[in-house]
């Protein structure tokens, strides 16, 4: 089967919307709207406030056996494809001569897509709103992993503190899968409060990306050998070898389009983000984000084609 002309521009479009944010970031730096303090400030209201707040958020949806059998099947997958990309990027870090600012931000490329604004929206129009609650598990995932192992990967001590797990976004995920769990709702100006914050993450993000982009020159934006191997695994190697990994494994259709479309996403917004604040090439992450972005345009209609 194939995806429509209709589905397809729609994926493309949501993604154009991030470039245009993207634009909008690296012209308010270039019209001294924006410097390198309120970028950093940003990125930590971006960290501890708005990015809990949408986690949250993302969990307040009802349980039912089947989303829980299916959630068992899905957490087992995308350990499996965690650890896949985890092996992908130390071969990665083995092939291509590295600092060690650009190694860690190589392999928290490797590691992790842009899972959430593009990952709900784009499955949803790919599989329907039936997918959104896997979405929402593997973005569950994804926090209690960035907030762990990608510091660990962007500040390079590698001797694994409990510390870094006492931040807003792993106390955010406990909280929303406890919520989850015991079937517990947020009142509604509360909840309204907090899903107006957590909106705020994805033009928020793309703005610093943008920011960021602006403080080097506009030809460094095309990038390196790494850059484009680094998106060449993120967009291509990835979703294919997961795909022909969890297919004979998994016989929920759904289950395993979610996860082969996750792994299919762009360099996530926050390894510019995460380098900018814990000391890793935030040039090089920045490439790696828009190189991704625009490459994604191509790459995810066709492989939801496939999947369709």
């Amino acid at each position: 089967m194939t995806l429509s002309a209709a589905g397809i521009l729609m994926v493309a479009d949501r993604i154009t919307i991030l470039l245009i944010l993207i634009a909008v970031g690296y012209l308010a730096f270039r019209l001294s709207i924006l410097d390198r303090q309120a970028t950093h400030k940003l990125s930590l209201l971006l960290l501890h406030v708005t990015i809990p707040a949408l986690i949250i958020v993302s969990m307040q949806i009802p349980a039912s056996p089947e989303l829980l059998s299916g959630a068992v099947v899905f957490c087992l997958a995308i350990g499996v494809f965690y650890l896949l990309a985890a092996t992908v990027a130390y071969i990665g870090t083995l092939l291509l001569r590295m600092e060690d600012r650009e190694r860690g931000v190589f392999s928290f490329a490797i590691l992790f897509g842009n899972v959430g604004f593009m990952g709900f929206p784009i499955t949803e129009t790919l599989f329907g709103t039936a997918s959104l609650f896997y979405v929402a598990l593997g973005n569950l995932v994804f926090n209690l992993l960035v907030f762990s192992a990608g510091i660990v990967m962007m500040t390079g001590r590698y001797e694994f503190n409990p510390r870094l797990l006492i931040n807003p976004g792993i106390a955010a995920s406990y909280i929303g899968l406890t919520l989850f769990l015991l079937g517990l709702r947020i009142p509604s100006p509360l909840f309204d409060a907090m899903e107006l914050t957590g909106n705020l993450t994805t033009p928020l993000a793309m703005i610093i990306v943008g920011s960021l982009l602006a403080t080097f020159p506009a030809k460094e934006m095309i990038g390196d050998l790494k850059t484009y191997l680094a998106t060449g695994l993120r967009l291509i190697v990835l979703p294919a070898a997961t795909y022909l990994l969890l297919a004979p494994l998994i016989d929920d259709p759904l289950v395993l389009g979610v996860i082969v479309i996750l792994a299919a996403m762009p360099v996530a917004s926050t390894t510019a983000i995460f380098a900018e604040i814990y000391g890793g090439d935030e040039r090089f992450a920045s490439r790696l984000v828009f190189i991704s972005m625009i490459s994604s345009i191509i790459s995810i209609p066709l492989i939801g084609a496939f999947l369709i």
